[in-house]
């Protein structure tokens, strides 16, 4: 039985879709990678999710969240605000995306850790969010003493593992990752990512990672949900679509990898760029800037099944082989 079940999840703004029926699966102790460029729809998604969604924004579709140990299934999507604060954090939780602004920048790190425990579990005494806090603490690699400390007094990788620490406050079941190595160097994104790859194993946690580099998800997560304007393109095991890509979009994305011992120099940019959410093109949103594109491409395309566990949403899908495209016949303009 899966541990979150998306269906159809929309997310409109004056009417017009930013998300736009979003359909999947995630089981339990399983990661799910949502990748694409910025502006597909991958943080309004997580957004949703928990329903913290920016004002104006209004959501639809089935969420629905399986917790270990919790006997009925919780309709996410029927609870209201006052229900949700039972569900968020102890459930479910959220890696914001930039440490430093999701950080209250005049308490210390052990008052914003605490907050949180004493937010959802009345009942536990002073001295034992003292040591949940001094744990949690260790558990991500830090000392228990740099939770006297103020967020500026930290650096972005300790920053990054404080927002680890506050996500796992609550012994939630389902980790939202959204960006998690942004802005920090090579050596601390491996170290960030080894960090969320043993705690998942050591806790049992499910993982939804954020991220548009793709190197990084094929090291963390075990299926990946490729999103473009709004929907997933195409979805399946990291394996899988890595090897055998069936949506031109993520080709072009996987084409963009360096690969040891392979060709030297830049790889063909994908022109053009991702379509205004307000204004989408017609058919496949993908169509004005795919180089196989035809007037096929004109009618919106559904999901098909081009494998085990392997979905795209591509007319031509499956796809035996990928026909070399000359870059001036790239269409820009349609």
């Amino acid at each position: 039985m899966s541990l979150l079940e998306v269906k159809d999840l929309t997310v409109t703004h004056r009417g017009k879709p930013i998300v736009d029926g979003v359909d999947f699966e995630l089981n339990r102790g399983e990661s799910l990678a949502l990748a694409g460029e910025s502006g597909c729809g991958k943080t309004t998604t997580a957004l949703a999710l928990m329903k913290m969604l920016p004002e104006g924004l209004k959501q639809k579709g089935g969420i629905v969240l399986r917790p270990p140990g919790v006997e009925d299934p919780i309709n996410v999507h029927r609870r209201t605000e006052t229900g949700m604060q039972v569900v968020r954090w102890r459930h479910i939780s959220l890696v914001f995306q930039g440490a430093m602004n999701a950080l209250d920048p005049v308490q210390h790190i052990d008052d914003q850790i605490g907050e949180v425990i004493r937010l959802h579990e009345r009942k536990v005494t002073g001295k034992q969010v003292k040591a949940r806090i001094d744990d949690l603490l260790v558990t991500v690699g830090l000392t228990a003493k740099l939770g006297k400390r103020y967020p500026h007094q930290l650096s972005g990788g300790q920053r990054q593992r404080v927002m680890i620490a506050l996500a796992l406050a609550c012994r939630p079941s389902l980790v939202i990752a959204d960006e998690p190595t942004t802005a920090l160097d090579v050596v601390m994104q491996a170290q960030v990512l080894q960090l969320l790859e043993s705690l998942r194993e050591e806790l049992d946690l499910s993982l939804i990672l954020i991220s548009h580099d793709l190197g990084v998800l094929a090291e963390t997560c075990d299926r990946i949900a490729v999103m473009y304007a709004g929907r997933i393109v195409e979805i399946g095991s990291v394996e899988t679509v890595f090897s055998n890509p069936q949506h031109p979009y993520t080709k072009r994305l996987l084409d963009s990898l360096p690969v040891i011992g392979g060709r030297r120099g830049l790889a063909p940019p994908i022109p053009g760029g991702p379509p205004d959410p307000g204004d989408p093109p017609g058919g496949c949103a993908f169509h004005p800037r795919c180089p196989y594109s035809t007037d096929r491409c004109l009618e919106d395309p559904p999901p098909v099944e081009v494998g085990p566990d392997h979905l795209a949403a591509c007319h031509f899908s499956p796809w035996s082989s990928w026909p070399e495209v000359e870059p001036q016949k790239v269409r820009v303009d349609a």
